[in-house]
């Protein structure tokens, strides 16, 4: 695993996402009992897709889209 982040997201949910393997391979969980989806990107940089959900990295933020819908969630703030 490189890096395991607790994403806050704008609609109120949380996901647990887990950037594993070579950073191209993110495992996402909804909290609190959701299902694990792991998605993938070709390289650095693309898009990250799964078989139901896609998600694009930019800075501190992903955006989830799932069923058209899409969710923006940021970052965790880092504890002192």
């Amino acid at each position: 695993m490189i890096a395991q982040r607790i994403m806050y997201c704008d609609d109120g949910s949380r996901a647990d996402v887990d950037f594993i393997d070579d950073g191209l391979k993110m495992a996402v969980t909804w909290l609190p009992k959701g299902r694990t989806e792991i998605l993938h990107a070709q390289r650095t940089g693309e898009e990250f897709r799964g078989d139901h959900s896609r998600a694009v990295v930019a800075g501190g933020s992903i955006a989830f889209t799932r069923r058209g819908k899409i969710r923006v969630c940021h970052r965790t703030p880092e504890e002192s």
